[in-house]
C-alpha cells in the first residue's frame, strides 16, 4: 500500500484544461491583438505557464497588473469547472489508509490555494503546492520523498500530461495517467483511467 499520493491539478482532479487554455487565447487576443498560435503551437503552449505565455506575446516582461489581471480572469473561470466526482471517494479512501494527499501543479501557488479554497476542497490535501520561481515538478517531488523520508515505491503520482510522467520517472516514483492527447503514446505502457475512480488498483 502506497503511503503518499501525489495529484496533478488541471485536467487530473478539475477539468480545467481547456477553460485555462482558452482564457490565456482570449487574453492575449484582446490585449495584444495576437494569435498565439502564429507564434507556437500546442504543445508548447500546453508546456508553459501563463505569464511566460503573455512575456512571449508582448516581447516584455510581464506587469503586476498583467499578472492579477489574468489570474483574476482564470480562478474565476476553473472555479466553475467540473471536479472529478469521485475526488471526495478517494479523499475518505486516503483518510481511511492514512496515505498522505499531496496536490502539486504548475498553477501559480496563490492562484492554487484560492480556487482550492473556493472549492471547499483544501481539506482534502496534506499540503498544497503551486507553482513558485523556477521550481520543477521534479525537483518537487524529489523533496517530498526526502521530508516524508519514504521510498519512491511507496509513492504515486497521478497525472494528465507527459511533463507529470516525467517527472515522477526521474525520481523513479510510480505513475497513473489520467486519460489525456498528452498520454496517448505511453497509454499502453503505463497503468491509465478516464477518471480518479480508476486509480485506487495503483495504490496498491
Amino acid at each position: 500500500m502506497k503511503k503518499i499520493l501525489i495529484l496533478d491539478f488541471d485536467g487530473t482532479i478539475i477539468d480545467s484544461n481547456y477553460v485555462k487554455e482558452n482564457s490565456i487565447i482570449e487574453y492575449i487576443k484582446d490585449n495584444y491583438g495576437i494569435n498565439i498560435f502564429n507564434l507556437i503551437d500546442i504543445f508548447k503552449l500546453q508546456s508553459l505557464t501563463r505569464y511566460e505565455l503573455i512575456n512571449l506575446a508582448k516581447k516584455s516582461p510581464i506587469s503586476l497588473k498583467e499578472k492579477k489581471d489574468i489570474d483574476l480572469i482564470i480562478n474565476s473561470k476553473v472555479t466553475k469547472a467540473r471536479l472529478d466526482p469521485f475526488l471526495l471517494n478517494l479523499y475518505k479512501y486516503c483518510s481511511k489508509l492514512k496515505i498522505k494527499i499531496y496536490l502539486v501543479s504548475n498553477t501559480p501557488s496563490e492562484s492554487l490555494k484560492m480556487i482550492i479554497d473556493k472549492l471547499k476542497i483544501s481539506h482534502y490535501f496534506y499540503k498544497v503546492i503551486g507553482k513558485k520561481s523556477n521550481l520543477s515538478k521534479s525537483n518537487i517531488f524529489s523533496q517530498i520523498l526526502k521530508d516524508e523520508n519514504v521510498k519512491p515505491f511507496n509513492v504515486l503520482s497521478v497525472g494528465d500530461n507527459i511533463q507529470d510522467y516525467f517527472a515522477s520517472k526521474i525520481n523513479s516514483i510510480p505513475f497513473h495517467g489520467i486519460y489525456s492527447n498528452s498520454l496517448k503514446e505511453i497509454s499502453n505502457s503505463i497503468p491509465t483511467s478516464f477518471s480518479l475512480i480508476g486509480i485506487i488498483s495503483s495504490l496498491y
